[in-house]
């Protein structure tokens, strides 16, 4: 067996490989050569920072990591991290991790981050003794919203762009890595905002084709007032018949927690952010 960092070139092999080792997961997805495009260039994926293990010319194993600079430091994202069955059991992430550590520490990363599904405790073992630990809780919803809320205390607007360093003034929470700010700039999702007097004060960040909502925030000073269920609704609207999905909450946010469960959506499944600080 080979480790090594991936190249461009191994794109097809990865591909491959993601949907073998993802055929039987808890929340089993596939994926097809446009759809890993996409996550790879969202996340911010360099394969140069991701590294596999091969089987001859077989790719058998892998780690996908994206990569940004955030206050001063880079920050690592584990993007995915899969083995095929026929070789679990093996100690196969813990040698991957063995192997891509000094490349990350050499090109000065101050820590790891990922996401995890609270059922696999096997995987969230796996990352402990790697040197994880959990972070924060994040907490995944679906459901539908009403359509017609009352009242109407704001003029909900499509936009086409947002003041996108401005947006941290509404949050309590910061977004997990996929709906984070790169990640929204990148995307390009669809855009509502919520306006009183011309002055926006809330905003929802969604994706109607994956009927998923990225972000929602209001500001501070206009909450209780029902902006999000405004805001929510026009998302709705849209997709009048579906139902949306909620990912990556975090349970610290308490008013956004109950914002969503007093509009009756469920609660479907939960992950854990761990982080690894990478020793300098």
């Amino acid at each position: 067996m080979q480790i090594r960092r991936l190249t461009t070139e191994d794109i097809p092999a990865l591909l491959e490989s993601v949907n073998g080792a993802f055929a039987d997961y808890i929340v089993p997805f596939q994926l097809n050569a446009e759809q890993l495009e996409f996550k790879i260039r969202s996340e911010d994926i360099l394969m140069d920072y991701s590294v596999a293990v091969f089987d001859e010319e077989k790719l058998i194993a892998f780690i996908m990591h994206g990569v940004r600079h955030h206050n001063g430091a880079y920050v690592v994202y584990n993007g995915g991290t899969g083995v095929l069955p026929d070789y679990r059991g093996k100690g196969l992430v813990g040698k991957m991790y063995a192997h891509i550590l000094p490349f990350l520490k050499d090109k000065k990363t101050e820590k790891i981050v990922l996401e995890v599904i609270e059922s696999n405790q096997s995987a969230i073992r796996a990352y402990e003794k790697q040197g994880f630990n959990v972070n924060r809780k994040l907490l995944c919803f679906s459901g539908q919203f009403a359509l017609h809320p009352t009242p109407q205390a704001a003029a909900i607007v499509p936009l086409e762009t947002l003041p996108w360093m401005d947006l941290p003034t509404f949050w309590d929470i910061t977004p997990s890595w996929q709906s984070d700010i790169p990640s929204m700039m990148t995307t390009a999702p669809n855009i509502m905002g919520a306006f009183v007097e011309e002055q926006l004060i809330g905003y929802v960040l969604f994706n109607p084709t994956k009927k998923r909502i990225y972000q929602l925030a209001v500001a501070p000073a206009y909450r209780r007032k029902g902006i999000g269920q405004q805001l929510c609704a026009a998302v709705q609207s849209l997709i009048p018949n579906d139902t949306l999905e909620i990912n990556n909450v975090d349970e610290a946010s308490t008013g956004l927690k109950l914002f969503f469960e007093r509009q009756r959506l469920t609660n479907d499944i939960n992950q854990l952010e761990m982080v690894m600080a990478i020793v300098k």
